[in-house]
């Protein structure tokens, strides 16, 4: 018969197994996207956003289990703190993101113009639901949630702008990545991607495949 020690070891070691493949799998993750050919990606945004993702999305899922197991009772304001991490960690990580892309030019830079103009309105609701939400946490962290009904609906809220940032957030990571390198990218087959390649530059690398009367 089992001791209450070998029980115990037994319910922990498959828990220390899950964080540690969770880990590497994260790790190699991110190692997948830092490449050269997709300077959108080449940044370390990519890891501060799937770390942080992961620590907001992971905490968000854990607090929700323990609300259906046990009821809305638990220390909100570590909560708080954990989830701000997160969220701090993807908003810093954006903010570099964005003066690299605009600075180094060429696809990354193109690819950060369409973020601005195209897709200009998902890209300022991510940032509003994401700086609300750091600025709610904030809150709640030093000040905690009011008993009843209000506390919930503030909660429910918070949980609600995190998901919808973190979606919006990922839609525009694979969606503003512009492969000029690839034969017949973005650019073959876009009149006005054509027209800011040439505007900024960008068309006179031959692999871009645009004419630009230059020649």
């Amino acid at each position: 018969m089992l001791s209450a020690h070998s029980v115990d070891l037994l319910i922990v070691l498959p828990g220390l197994g899950a964080v540690l493949g969770a880990v590497v799998g994260l790790y190699y993750m991110i190692k997948l996207y830092l490449i050269p050919a997709r300077p959108f990606w080449n940044h370390w945004q990519t890891a501060s956003s799937f770390v942080g993702s992961a620590i907001t999305l992971g905490m968000l899922l854990l607090s929700s289990l323990t609300v259906l197991a046990q009821g809305f009772h638990m220390e909100v304001r570590a909560v708080a703190l954990i989830l701000l991490a997160g969220l701090m960690l993807e908003a810093i990580g954006l903010a570099f993101h964005a003066r690299t892309m605009k600075r180094q030019g060429g696809e990354g830079a193109a690819s950060h113009f369409e973020q601005v103009t195209r897709y200009g309105f998902p890209y300022l609701l991510r940032n509003l639901l994401l700086g609300g939400s750091i600025v709610s946490l904030v809150g709640v962290a030093l000040f905690g949630l009011p008993l009843g009904g209000a506390g919930i609906a503030i909660t429910l809220l918070l949980a609600l702008s995190i998901l919808a940032s973190a979606i919006i957030g990922r839609a525009l990571f694979y969606v503003l990545v512009i492969p000029t390198t690839m034969p017949g990218g973005f650019f073959w087959r876009n009149k006005g991607f054509e027209e800011h390649a040439i505007e900024t530059g960008l068309a006179d690398k031959i692999h871009a495949g645009i004419v630009t009367g230059k020649h």
